[in-house]
């Protein structure tokens, strides 16, 4: 059950890591941590959740 929850917010939209910006006029997101160009849905087991995101897996826990 606990993977579950955890299913729901593990994406690199809610990573510490991850920056949304500009490039040539269009919106690109990145990992900072990797330098990969990725997506809002995207997950790598380097994830490392938001505080905001910590404290909603907490309350469910």
């Amino acid at each position: 059950m606990k993977e579950n929850r955890l299913n729901n917010y593990h994406c690199c939209a809610t990573c510490v890591h991850f920056l949304a910006g500009r490039e040539d006029g269009k919106v690109v997101t990145k990992c900072k941590r990797l330098g990969y160009y990725t997506k809002s849905n995207y997950q790598f087991n380097c994830w490392d959740p938001k505080p905001r995101i910590r404290k909603i897996l907490e309350k469910k826990k």
